[in-house]
């Protein structure tokens, strides 16, 4: 329920700073289960959906799907969604090529294009059911302090005083309480941007997506309903903006000669946004009743699509282990548990980091013979189910011990306590 911030003071569980995707996926995670959860939103909480202008899209692969149901809002998703059943990889100015297929994970989709503010839309309309929730907004927190049994957020602007045995940061990449609560972050600019648009193309895409690397940076087309695709190109730094501001018609022949002509005839597009790229890992996530979560603990490249994945992972993982640490009656806020948590978590992390960081690098290296090597490898991978079977797995969700949420299962109070490896 929404909650005035003005001089409000609780005490709670579990507060969860920032009303995102992720924080307001977990706070809904953590419903069932019987305790006091707050999250707190910096926008105005009118839960008013986005813009259809938002030219946002993002790429949902089947593990964020099952956790999405795991917490009831895949049904409400779905028809929003535009499900994505091949990709095609391809490097520009060389002949390698790599198809991926849905049969090779058994699957009826890889992934599912999903419009941003519609996500958020959905997830707010749940929230407003969730009477156990309190919603705080609009509350900037910009003050925390520790002791060994609980942790305190002010809202000085507000006078909102929370005190929780555990503060989940989920504030995003920019999060300012990071470093109040100590938790470094290892950066990384890329001289680049994401320029991002939806477009109409003469051919239709039957739910084909297609990734083509290109010396600038990848460009993505991801399929949405119609002959319309959800762009993705990354470009340097000073060339973004400039092809963002171009007329359309010279703005699609330029995008038009870049990916050739796979998918059609570039028809028309909608108004374009630019963003710069940049790395953020925060190789600790976690202190004494803090633990930070999705783009708070880690940002990378959107090549391959793995921000808002890893995140909801993130999601599972803690609701998981906050379920049983609650059954069993443990500390949840604890250096000990926490600890467990992040060292759960930091293989996946470091893994996606390293492979989306180090895809960027190999396909935008012009070194002589590094071409060849890249075109070799597409071939070889194309020709190997085995190795593609293996990749997809991983990069949709489907790798590793899968959380219960991962499962599409929802966490419930009085179920049997998973066994959950701890270290």
């Amino acid at each position: 329920m929404n909650v005035s911030t003005k001089a409000a003071n609780g005490t709670y569980d579990i507060v969860v700073i920032g009303g995102g995707l992720v924080g307001t996926s977990l706070a809904l995670a953590l419903h069932p289960l019987g305790l006091r959860v707050a999250l707190l939103e910096a926008a105005t909480g009118d839960n008013t959906p986005a813009p259809a202008t938002d030219q946002r899209t993002l790429a949902l692969n089947w593990g964020s799907r099952q956790i999405l149901e795991g917490i009831g809002a895949w049904c409400q998703v779905e028809p929003l969604a535009s499900p994505i059943h091949r990709l095609h990889v391809s490097d520009a100015g060389h002949s390698g090529i790599t198809r991926l297929d849905r049969t090779l994970i058994g699957q009826s989709a890889l992934g599912y294009v999903v419009p941003a503010h519609s996500l958020s839309a959905v997830l707010a309309a749940q929230l407003k059911t969730c009477g156990t929730i309190d919603h705080y907004t609009p509350a900037i927190c910009d003050q925390v302090s520790v002791t060994d049994t609980q942790a305190v957020v002010r809202c000085s602007a507000t006078d909102l005083s929370l005190t929780a045995r555990l503060v989940v940061l989920a504030d995003g990449g920019r999060s300012t309480l990071r470093q109040q609560f100590g938790l470094d972050a290892c950066e990384k600019a890329y001289d680049q941007a994401v320029l991002v648009t939806t477009v109409l193309t003469s051919k239709v895409h039957g739910q084909l997506a297609f990734e083509r690397f290109t010396l600038g940076g990848p460009l993505a087309l991801l399929p949405l309903a119609g002959p319309r695709f959800a762009l993705a190109w990354t470009l340097p730094a000073d060339q973004a903006p400039v092809l963002a501001s171009l007329p359309e018609s010279i703005f699609l022949a330029k995008l038009q000669h870049c990916f050739g002509d796979r998918a059609g005839t570039f028809l028309s597009a909608t108004a374009r946004h630019v963003f710069p790229l940049h790395l953020t890992d925060v190789p600790n996530a976690a202190t004494e009743r803090a633990v930070a979560i999705g783009n708070a603990a880690h940002v990378m490249h959107p090549v391959a699509g793995q921000g808002l994945n890893l995140g909801l992972r993130d999601v599972a993982e803690l609701a998981e282990r906050l379920q049983a640490a609650h059954h069993e009656e443990h500390d949840i806020g604890s250096t000990a548990f926490l600890t467990a948590y992040v060292a759960a978590r930091r293989g996946q992390t470091r893994r996606v980091l390293s492979f989306t960081d180090g895809l960027v690098r190999l396909f935008s290296n012009n070194v002589p013979g590094v071409g060849l090597v890249r075109n070799i490898g597409l071939n070889l991978l194309d020709i190997a189910p085995p190795i593609k079977r293996t990749l997809l797995r991983r990069t949709t969700g489907l790798a590793g011990r899968l959380p219960r949420l991962a499962r599409g299962l929802p966490l419930q109070t009085h179920a049997k306590t998973p066994a959950i490896p701890h270290g």
